[in-house]
């Protein structure tokens, strides 16, 4: 049996991918919330640095899906298996969300 086809490797690989997929998750539970406070406070005394966020809130979407499309398109002529090219799709989202995480927990 190749390594490629390895029943074990698979399982493995789909067991990272739904890992780094809860993670997504956890964190963007955290990132909602907050942005959602920024957003009622924002509608009752506007302050300039809140229109940043929400700008940033709107371009990243689609920054993240322009370039995972990229990564995931690029893996997949790479000849890569389903969830690596899925991982490959997700990473850039998944590193958004963790810097928003990040940033937003600072305050």
């Amino acid at each position: 049996m190749s390594r490629r086809n390895d029943p074990l490797r698979a399982g493995q690989a789909a067991f990272r991918l739904n890992l780094a997929l809860s993670a997504m998750a956890w964190q963007a539970a955290f990132v909602v919330p907050a942005r959602l406070q920024m957003m009622a406070l924002g509608l009752v005394s506007p302050k300039p640095g809140d229109m940043g966020e929400m700008t940033l809130m709107v371009a990243e979407k689609f920054a993240a899906v322009a370039q995972g499309a990229g990564a995931a398109t690029a893996r997949a002529m790479a000849g890569g298996d389903p969830v690596s090219v899925a991982m490959a799709a997700i990473g850039p989202a998944r590193r958004a969300v963790r810097a928003n995480a990040k940033r937003l927990a600072k305050g």
